[in-house]
């Protein structure tokens, strides 16, 4: 028996490292590997945002003073959508948008440096060119109602946002990311309006 339970774990182990992400990446010099939240979930470079593509969001329709830029025609929906909420008093603003693969790097080698593991860091944030934030589509919404998922924006986001061509990215329940992410909203474009029809 004893050798049976000894042959079972090694199996285990065997098959767990078989399937283990070889996906890695490079920050200065040190190699990182990927975990299986994000494993298999690299951005096709081509599908990566240039500075060309985007355009500015309004500053009145910006969190604090940030400067959020995505591509054109996310810009226009979510002004569109912005001022269609404001309508019915429901007041948001973008507060994350294009997000280069150097500047998710940048943003990794900042923790690093303050005393974080990669993995407790991607935990939270993206490995470099695994978010849709490196598309220029993607854009993380914030209101003065906290948690973010109890808010009236939520609710109305849930209703509407659908017709203005976004689609929340990370809903509850998700088998993506796992977690829930109400805040993030990706522009698709027609396709959710037109598969409603």
């Amino acid at each position: 028996m004893k050798l049976f339970l000894i042959f079972l774990l090694l199996q285990l182990s065997l098959s767990a490292s078989m399937f283990a992400c070889d996906e890695t990446i490079t920050i200065d010099s040190v190699e990182y590997t990927i975990d299986d939240v994000w494993c298999g979930k690299l951005i096709d470079t081509t599908l990566i945002a240039k500075y060309e593509d985007l355009s500015r969001i309004p500053d009145s329709l910006c969190h604090k003073d940030y400067k959020i830029y995505v591509r054109s025609d996310a810009t226009n929906a979510f002004v569109q959508m912005a001022q269609a909420a404001i309508k019915d008093s429901v007041f948001f603003t973008a507060k994350s948008g294009f997000r280069s693969p150097s500047y998710q790097k940048q943003m990794i080698r900042r923790r690093l440096k303050e005393g974080k593991s990669f993995a407790e860091i991607i935990r939270y944030a993206a490995p470099p060119g695994y978010r849709g934030h490196s598309t220029g589509y993607a854009l993380d919404i914030a209101t003065a109602t906290y948690p973010f998922a109890k808010s009236i924006a939520y609710r109305w986001l849930s209703e509407h946002a659908n017709s203005f061509g976004f689609i929340e990215t990370y809903p509850k329940g998700n088998s993506t990311l796992k977690t829930w992410e109400p805040w993030h909203w990706e522009f698709i474009g027609d396709s959710v309006s037109n598969s409603k029809e």
